[in-house]
């Protein structure tokens, strides 16, 4: 097998290779750097009682916890969400926890937790935190201490020094998230909490855990929850598994196309490797001995080839497919480390290898019993590179049986998209030897009625005469314009329906003040007097007030929304999946009525009209579902509630946002700014937002921050299929360039028959064109097929918000890009190929 075919084949194995690899490590990445992370807060505790909402319970609990028998040891944690700002303008959102040496003491952390970090009136950062505000991580000689930074938490800004930053020898894994501890009294007192606590963190003594459990559920009551001190990270999982499962299915069709990019580059090589095979039989080889000498050849070039993808694939799990979760950083404290599973390793390789031997296998089928040792001699044409008319309409009735039973598949279990997809790739590449004949016959009987094009009869000549060749070129071409249709389109779908969510869920309010960074409104604070003031600003005709948080339930956390009477109408109108909007809405404005997405009921067994007990801080409290949505880009779910039920029951009338309603004709910007002015005198003058705590933006800024923000959550689809677009470019390119090469002694012929260098170069390119035009056609339609699949499929298994299929013009506008850009590449190696010497010809006569 010539280097060149080698190095093609190698290319789609490795490929694939690095699709599944990258793609496993990343999003394993996350839940293992966080549960490094759990672990690092925890120690050796195994219990926690945990306050429902942010705003936790008595801290006097926890004398009668450790007062409990079976006991070790127990700590106390405050934690909120908050935002820190450096002088030099740059800012982060972070865990703030605030505690006292008891909880250093239980993670074995008592003697090298600095205690710098918790002395009254300063803050220690993690490392990730400072490298992040851009803050120097050791004192320089003109520079001594870490400075100071401005904390914005609960509505108030506040500016601390910085009294430590906590490397990995003080706090492990912790190191790498972006957090911030505090002195507990301290915490109290800047987050208006005093007295509180949000967790206690409970080391039982060996063999009673069973018993601390049960006296713990009887201090909890009804209001409290007593869970496994890493709670977080199955709940972490289960909010991953929506993007994990959209990752997966993108990087198992990637992974697909780059078996069968390999098996279409092993495809040019069959006329000379049956050749080979046909030559060793008449010489007397036995069976046995080229089926040994196929298969190391294939093991070989499939080691060889896994291993480059390995490498490939870890570059990209730590670089462009790095996973963002900052989506997720609300919820869920994260690391940000790269965990490499030894089991993702051996999958992708073990894989490679087999792929690469079942390709290679093809050239094997004619030492099948019964068949003549010369028949390869026996065909028209190239010797083995002809397809037969019989082939050829087995291959159709194949393709026409996958197609409808990829259908099928997708009719009875939407969920098996990966099946359904598997089959519409493989029925593509079978459907192409029709869709190639269909195109010869139609420019033979272009020929026919043009007697004067002199190029095209030369082209079509070649084209009949090289039958397989021809059929691996298209074939590629249709792999590609499938994966890049497919993929792409599902993609843009994906991320269109998470476009018209932000939209619908800003729109109840033109201005809208939250905590900084607080896209969801989940994080409470203290108005003050801030929504009278916002009230006099004379563009503004209303203020009202939302509140939101998050819930345990089950292995769920799930995000509550908490609007006024009327401001769901619009994000409910689009996002209903089951129910009617208008009367969701309604039963929304009366007690004891919610709307949850479809996922959770689903999960509860039950629905429209059906019933759902939520762990709320008052206790259980059974509500009634108006309708089920999707999970507005949140994987784990929502649940809508009304304000005054959240008020009840979640025992608080803090705000998490004020949404401000502009008077008629009244400009958004200079409201903005007025607004923030009157923040400003709230927070006793001085620059607004940083004496506030407070954000103040426009609808329009909110909702391109919660696109950013979701999109970053899916920027591996998007890496996907820019990555399998290139490859498909770079192996349509490859395999036409290889092809060029073997076809040397025929242009060369030509050449001793008098044709220009030119003239060679538009029968290639016209070659190419109708090669790659057919199979890139046949590919673009079946992408769309292959579009509506994914679809179904994320619409299904994630839950997340899509927008109907809309293919407009964009198949015509990927295969004329992807066309283009192969035959501009091909080029290149056609204008060396075109002044291959005549006297070729005629040395290998």
């Amino acid at each position: 097998m010539h280097a060149a075919q080698e190095c093609f084949a190698g290319l789609g194995i490795a490929i694939a290779v690095a699709l599944v690899f990258a793609a496993t490590v990343a999003e394993s990445s996350i839940s293992g750097s966080s549960s490094e992370v759990v672990r690092a807060v925890t120690g050796p505790a195994s219990l926690q009682l945990r306050a429902r909402s942010g705003q936790g319970f008595d801290e006097h609990l926890l004398k009668r916890v450790e007062r409990l028998p079976g006991v070790k040891q127990a700590a106390p944690l405050l934690e909120q969400t908050a935002t820190v700002s450096a002088p030099s303008g740059r800012r982060t959102t972070i865990d703030l926890a605030g505690t006292d040496t008891s909880l250093a003491v239980l993670d074995g952390l008592g003697e090298t937790l600095p205690l710098a970090a918790l002395r009254p009136g300063t803050i220690g950062l993690s490392k990730a935190t400072a490298e992040k505000l851009g803050i120097t991580i050791r004192p320089t000689p003109t520079r001594s201490g870490y400075g100071e930074v401005t904390l914005q938490m609960r509505g108030k800004a506040t500016r601390l020094r910085v009294s430590a930053v906590l490397g990995h020898e003080a706090v492990g894994a912790l190191s790498r998230a972006l957090v911030a501890v505090m002195p507990l009294e301290r915490m109290h007192q800047l987050a208006g909490l005093p007295g509180r606590v949000t967790r206690i963190f409970v080391e039982t003594r060996p063999g009673a855990r069973a018993r601390v459990r049960a006296e713990l559920s009887r201090l909890a009551g009804e209001s409290l929850e007593v869970a496994p001190a890493d709670q977080d990270v199955t709940l972490l999982r289960e909010a991953l598994g929506p993007s994990r499962l959209a990752s997966g299915l993108f990087a198992a069709i990637g992974a697909l196309l780059g078996f069968l990019f390999a098996f279409n580059a092993m495809l040019l090589t069959v006329p000379e490797r049956r050749q080979a095979i046909a030559e060793l039989r008449l010489a007397g080889a036995r069976r046995a001995g080229i089926v040994e000498m196929v298969a190391f050849q294939a093991i070989c070039l499939g080691i060889a080839a896994s291993l480059v993808g390995l490498l490939a694939g870890y570059v990209l799990s730590v670089g462009i497919f790095h996973q963002s979760s900052a989506y997720l950083a609300e919820a869920f404290t994260l690391g940000s480390n790269t965990v490499i599973g030894v089991s993702a390793m051996l999958l992708a390789f073990v894989g490679g290898v087999l792929a690469t031997c079942l390709a290679s296998g093809v050239v094997l089928l004619d030492l099948r019993k019964g068949r003549a040792r010369d028949a390869v001699y026996q065909q028209d044409g190239v010797a083995g590179d002809a397809l037969g008319a019989t082939a050829q309409r087995r291959l159709f009735t194949g393709a026409v049986g996958l197609l409808a039973g990829a259908g099928l598949l997708y009719a009875l279990v939407p969920v098996a998209a990966i099946a359904a997809t598997v089959l519409l790739a493989l029925g593509t590449v079978l459907a192409v030897p029709l869709v190639f004949g269909g195109v010869l016959k139609l420019m033979r009987l272009v020929t026919e009625r043009y007697s004067g094009l002199i190029t095209l009869p030369v082209v079509l000549a070649s084209l009949r005469t090289t039958t397989l060749r021809s059929l691996a070129l298209a074939a590629t071409g249709a792999v590609a314009l499938f994966g890049s249709v497919a993929l792409g389109g599902s993609r843009e779908n994906l991320l269109r329906g998470i476009g018209t969510f932000a939209h619908s869920y800003v729109a109840a309010a033109d201005i809208w003040v939250t905590n900084p960074g607080d896209n969801q409104a989940v994080d409470e604070f203290d108005p003050g007097q801030a929504a009278a003031r916002i009230a006099r600003v004379p563009a503004v005709a209303s203020v009202r007030t939302f509140q939101g948080g998050f819930l345990t339930l089950g292995s769920r956390r799930a995000w509550i929304i908490a609007r006024p009477p009327g401001a769901s109408r619009q994000v409910l109108e689009r996002e209903i999946l089951q129910g009617n909007a208008n009367m969701a809405v309604a039963r929304l404005s009366e007690s004891g009525w919610i709307a949850v997405s479809k996922q959770i009921a689903e999960e509860h067994h039950t629905g429209v009209g059906g019933t759902l007990t939520l762990p709320t801080p008052r206790g259980s409290v059974r509500f009634r579902i108006a309708a089920t949505t999707t999970n507005l880009a949140w994987p784990p779910g929502v649940i809508f509630v009304n304000t005054a039920d959240y008020t009840r029951d979640w025992a608080t009338t803090a705000p998490t946002a004020l949404g401000v309603k502009l008077r008629p004709g009244a400009n958004p910007m200079l409201a903005r700014s007025a607004i923030a002015h009157a923040l400003a005198q709230t927070g006793g003058g001085g620059a607004a937002e940083a004496q506030s705590g407070l954000e103040v933006s426009s609808a329009a800024h909110r909702q391109a921050s919660i696109n950013s923000l979701t999109s970053e959550g899916l920027v591996q689809l998007r890496e996907i299929s820019t990555l399998l677009l290139i490859a498909a470019i770079s192996a349509m390119a490859a395999a036409l360039a290889s092809s060029l090469w073997q076809r040397r002694e025929w242009l060369s012929g030509l050449r001793l028959a008098g044709a220009k260098p030119s003239r060679l170069r538009r029968i290639l390119l016209l070659e190419a064109t109708l090669i790659l035009g057919a199979g890139c056609l046949t590919g673009a339609v079946a992408g769309i097929y292959g579009e509506v699949v994914i679809d179904g499929y994320l619409r299904q298994v994630t839950g997340f918000p899509l927008a109907s299929i809309i293919t407009g013009t964009r198949p015509l506008e990927v295969f004329a890009l992807v066309l283009a850009i192969a035959l501009v590449i091909m080029m290149i190696p056609g204008w060396l190929i075109s002044r291959v010497p005549p006297g070729l010809a005629l040395e290998n006569d």
